[in-house]
């Protein structure tokens, strides 16, 4: 049985780019599709409500505009079906409840720091978690 289902997490930062590259790649040989999803970051702390009550974020909607459309062409180009999809909250967690939800067999995640890649691979209900060589490179939205 092969890979079906991909969640990727994007930033627009370089090793997000290589992240989603890899989850492209995959899911064009396996013929699946691709979840691509920006967290922003909301501390843990935040979300236990009470005195650390959550902050309602401001986004960069032009820069979320602009990572939507660069993974919607992208994915167009290759043929692959997939989505883009914004979150507020712990990153870790909300890649792994997007990976629940679109029943993904793979997450692939960018260069983060280490406890909290680990934490998205192992922690997944995925059966495989990736991280991709620093070498690929996929460019960005200019």
């Amino acid at each position: 049985m092969g890979i079906r289902s991909i969640v990727v997490g994007t930033d627009g930062s370089e090793p997000s780019y290589r992240a989603f590259a890899m989850a492209v790649g995959l899911a064009v040989r396996e013929q699946g599709c691709v979840h691509a999803c920006f967290v922003s970051h909301v501390p843990g702390a935040a979300a236990l409500g009470g005195f650390f009550a959550p902050v309602p974020l401001a986004g960069d909607a032009d820069s979320d505009d602009r990572l939507a459309r660069f993974v919607t062409q992208e994915l167009s180009q290759a043929s692959v079906r997939g989505d883009f999809t914004c979150r507020n909250g712990e990153i870790a967690a909300e890649l792994e409840f997007l990976a629940e939800d679109r029943r993904a067999d793979l997450i692939v995640v960018g260069v983060l720091p280490i406890r909290l890649s680990i934490s998205v691979v192992f922690r997944a209900n995925c059966s495989r978690g990736a991280l991709p060589h620093p070498r690929r490179a996929l460019s960005g939205p200019a």
